[in-house]
């Protein structure tokens, strides 16, 4: 891994950062995600800022000085109130960048974050079937394969999105 690489949390003020490696993404890679470029470009300056404001989110940019290079997302499951569950989503790395292992750095990030948050217990991670390098990717952090079901991609495409899930503390509740 090259000595240069860092990923730190984007904030409000990142907010073109995060538009302009979002749309490369979605563009890039549309199985991916579950929106679409499309949708997206449409956003406004305030949309863009506002999913860098969210406090059960966290965004995070991959950078080799000064070029953001990549992206990743960790966020409390909006439909669990406990707040014990959190999925990862968002996980992008250009391809002149990819397989130099920075997806060990957006792995080891998210999960740092979660095992520090208070009330995280559970991750939930997927992606679509043909996806292998994040289902490597997944497995070499502990994920464990929980089911498959059917899903219609925002690029128009239908493919299995395949679910995973890791413990990553027990808060005794």
């Amino acid at each position: 891994m090259n000595a240069a690489v860092s990923i730190r949390l984007l904030s409000p003020a990142d907010w073109q950062l995060y538009r302009l490696i979002r749309l490369q993404a979605l563009q890039t890679d549309p199985r991916s995600f579950g929106s679409n470029f499309t949708r997206e470009n449409a956003f406004t300056n305030q949309e863009w800022q506002d999913r860098l404001t969210d406090p059960d989110v966290g965004l995070f940019g991959l950078f080799i000085s000064p070029d953001i290079i990549g992206m990743t997302g960790i966020g409390i499951k909006r439909d669990d109130p406990s707040k014990r569950w959190a999925q990862l989503w968002g996980s992008w790395i250009t391809p002149t960048h990819r397989g130099c292992g920075y997806s060990n750095l957006l792995y080891t990030t998210r999960l740092d974050l979660a095992r520090a948050h208070p009330t995280i217990e559970w991750i939930e991670v997927s992606h679509s079937d043909g996806n292998e390098a994040s289902r490597r990717a997944n497995q070499r952090h502990g994920f464990v394969f929980t089911h498959r079901a059917p899903y219609a991609w925002a690029d128009g495409g239908n493919e299995d999105e395949i679910f995973y899930q890791l413990r990553v503390k027990n808060n005794d509740r």
